[in-house]
């Protein structure tokens, strides 16, 4: 059977999906701002019943570095006091972080039947010697990866060193802290230089994003 969920609950499950989320940040003035959709829409208290309920049903975990998993009205009650997410703190290990436990990730995909096939994960690094960016962009699906890419070197090319693109396969691969998938196909690449962007033919999609948020559709 499918699983129901408030709106409010599946929210907060599907803000973690890719990546923990602070505690705290789920009152924070400007987070809808900051994850780019709308809000939660939860009062204080239905937040804490909220969060206390997925808990213990063991749909999500929240926790710091310091202090074991909480679970009571009281201990969400402090980390929803916690100083701001964006503060600049002395020490990050005493902010507590949410995220979705196994079964939360499968009730979350019975709901929203997302593509692992084609989810993107891409992110970025500074070189060793602090001089340069690297991409890394992985798929399990190869084709969407190659779109994906040409999308970017066509419509983002001051982002893309042609001559430093380096493509290969990784497995298993850790999609998300809580998804492993069999395998990924991985393309790395410096920013910025020559791009040759002016050669390419445009590609399927002039919006890169789109290949980012077509993996699911209850996003």
């Amino acid at each position: 059977m499918e699983p129901r969920f408030t709106r409010g609950e599946y929210w907060i499950l599907e803000t973690v999906v890719e990546w923990l989320f602070p505690v705290s940040g789920l009152t924070d003035s400007d987070f809808e701002f900051s994850l780019n959709k709308k809000g939660h829409g939860l009062t204080r208290d239905a937040l804490i019943e909220t969060l206390h309920r997925l808990i213990v049903s063991e749909l999500i975990y929240a926790e710091n570095k310091v202090d074991a998993p909480i679970s009571t009205h009281q201990q969400i009650e402090r980390a929803l006091n916690e100083p701001g997410w964006q503060v600049d703190l002395v020490d990050w290990r005493t902010i507590t972080y949410y995220g979705l436990t196994p079964e939360g990730g499968a009730q979350w995909e019975a709901f929203a039947a997302p593509d692992w096939q084609r989810y993107i994960d891409a992110s970025s690094r500074l070189t060793d010697d602090r001089e340069g960016i690297i991409w890394e962009v992985i798929c399990a699906d190869k084709v969407w990866l190659e779109w994906y890419f040409e999308s970017k070197c066509f419509y983002e090319p001051t982002e893309v060193s042609l001559k430093s693109v380096v493509w290969d396969y990784i497995a298993p691969w850790d999609a998300t802290y809580w998804k492993q998938l069999e395998g990924g196909h991985r393309v790395r690449f410096l920013e910025p230089d020559e791009t040759g962007a002016q050669n390419l033919e445009a590609p399927p999609c002039s919006d890169t994003e789109f290949f980012r948020t077509a993996w699911c559709a209850w996003r």
